[in-house]
């Protein structure tokens, strides 16, 4: 008995022993970086700079970790992060925004299953990305971690509200603070701007803006003030293009029909180049009342502000016209985050992510350092400004922060809710940082995300991928036709695309989301 206790006792001292060694052990975590090519010389590189630096002393000897960024060239990195995982040479911890990549990774076993790892190692990611877990979720198992998008706006209409004020127009405000007006209203007003040249600039006035480029998809909040909310089911907005929803054809017509009375710019449609220079001239050279678009979009904004200071852009909530607000907006992920099943030590990556979840080391890669880079101003992280002679003086403290929203990887945006510091900034500047925070913020109004399909595609979508052009794509010969032509060009779209393929399609997404919607009421 004594010769077993003994024996026993000198396995645990052993075991102990082994614990101990293997605790000291320093270990190598891989890690995937964005090389972009946009470095400088007092940078660094994409992999080794002060930021690379800053992680190895603050999280990775810590933890007895040595950190090894791998590059990985922005313009392909779905197809450099295939090739990697296809020959078993991925860093131990990958990221994408393709999602359907990620995730397929996952259904492979490819990945490692990060439940319990997260739950032993995860605080932080836990108490702040639990929103985007279902999104990173497949049959019940966590293959990644994604980002969380802190700001899911995605359209809204805006007006120059300098001219309403000349056309003796005042908007409503909704109990939200929001601006807002009526269909009607709206329509009248572009009929009036069309024979008034409020700038005086002697040219023609298109009051309403449509880019072409995107498909002029940047039109949708105003199509989307027709779309019938109540009307438009769940597996619907899930799974058929928008052009069948419930209204969303009398959008469009109301486009069409604005198009042929000459209130939108009769060339839109070869407006293709993405910096939309037809569009950006209109606004910017007085020519245009309104437009959809992007909710922070303000490039040609400031534009117009330098050339005619009097002028004022405002976001604008179009009513819709059965009550119930109706936009589209962005899934709350961002980076889909991942560890291959290759890593020995899975453990690390996530302790490497939850590091980076955590608030304050995020605010660092947003902000710099406290009293070095920022400052606390009424509850808003403001810039310390600094010349040229005290960064000269002080080239320690000048960290430049280059690439580091790569390396942040777990939010998408800053999640801390602060304003835009407007600190320091000229008027014009100032305005621009006030539109588009208001901008976001209105564009969430009546949001509906789509639905997340857990990376899954049918094989009807397989078949047809690259063979099947969606309706969507249609819409600037749809707003472009004759009015007399629209209903029938507008059922054709639709009809061409069920028989070639697109009924199967879609029925196949039905048949998908209702067995993820049956498995998530087990």
């Amino acid at each position: 008995m004594k010769k077993l206790f003994s024996l026993l006792l000198a396995l645990a001292m052993l075991l102990s022993l082994v614990s101990v060694a293997s605790a000291d052990e320093n270990i190598t975590l891989t890690v995937m970086m964005y090389e972009r090519g946009n470095t400088t010389n007092t940078y660094g590189s994409a992999t080794d700079n002060y930021w690379t630096r800053w992680m190895q002393t603050n999280f990775g000897d810590p933890n007895g970790i040595t950190l090894e960024y791998i590059p990985v060239p922005r313009a392909d990195e779905a197809e450099k992060v295939n090739t990697m995982m296809a020959g078993g040479s991925a860093p131990d911890i990958i990221f994408s925004y393709d999602s359907d990549m990620i995730m397929g990774f996952g259904r492979d076993g490819g990945l490692h299953e990060l439940t319990d790892l997260v739950e032993e190692y995860g605080p932080n990611l836990k108490a702040n990305l639990s929103e985007t877990f279902p999104y990173g979720t497949y049959d019940g198992k966590l293959y990644s971690i994604v980002a969380l998008r802190t700001q899911v706006g995605r359209y809204t209409t805006f007006m120059r509200t300098d001219w309403l004020d000349k056309m003796g127009y005042t908007l409503q405000v909704n109990e939200d603070g929001f601006q807002h007006i009526s269909v009607d209203d709206f329509t009248d007003l572009l009929h009036q701007a069309k024979t008034l040249d409020l700038d005086n600039t002697g040219m023609e006035i298109y009051p309403l803006g449509v880019i072409g480029a995107y498909t002029a998809t940047q039109s949708r909040p105003i199509i989307y003030a027709f779309v019938n909310a109540e009307e438009l089911t769940d597996e619907m907005r899930a799974c058929y293009d928008e052009l069948f929803w419930p209204g969303y054809k009398e959008g469009v017509r109301y486009l069409n029909t604005l198009y042929n009375e000459g209130m939108i710019d009769p060339d839109f449609m070869v407006d293709t180049d993405t910096s939309y220079p037809s569009f950006s001239a209109l606004l910017t050279n007085g020519r245009m009342l309104a437009y959809g678009h992007d909710c922070n979009y303000t490039a040609a904004v400031e534009a117009l502000y330098e050339a005619n200071p009097e002028a004022n852009i405002a976001p604008v909530q179009l009513d819709n016209i059965y009550g119930e607000q109706f936009v589209d907006v962005y899934a709350p992920t961002g980076m889909y985050i991942a560890v291959p099943a290759t890593c020995e030590h899975p453990e690390a990556a996530v302790k490497y992510l939850d590091f980076l979840a955590d608030y304050e080391n995020a605010k660092v890669f947003h902000y710099g350092f406290e009293g070095i880079h920022y400052e606390m101003i009424d509850g808003v992280p403001t810039t310390i400004a600094k010349t040229e002679e005290e960064i000269a003086a002080d080239p320690d403290n000048d960290y430049e922060r280059i690439t580091v929203g790569d390396m942040i990887l777990v939010y998408n945006g800053k999640p801390y809710g602060y304003p835009t510091s407007t600190a320091g900034l000229n008027e014009i500047k100032t305005r621009i940082a006030e539109l588009s925070d208001l901008g976001f913020k209105m564009a969430e109004v009546g949001g509906s995300a789509p639905y997340y399909f857990q990376g899954i595609k049918t094989e009807a979508e397989q078949e047809y991928d690259g063979f099947l052009t969606a309706p969507v794509n249609s819409l600037p010969t749809l707003i472009s036709c004759p009015a007399d032509q629209f209903d029938a060009m507008y059922d054709a779209v639709l009809n061409d695309y069920l028989a070639a393929g697109g009924q199967e399609v879609i029925d196949s997404r039905v048949e998908l989301y209702h067995q993820l919607e049956d498995a998530k009421a087990e």
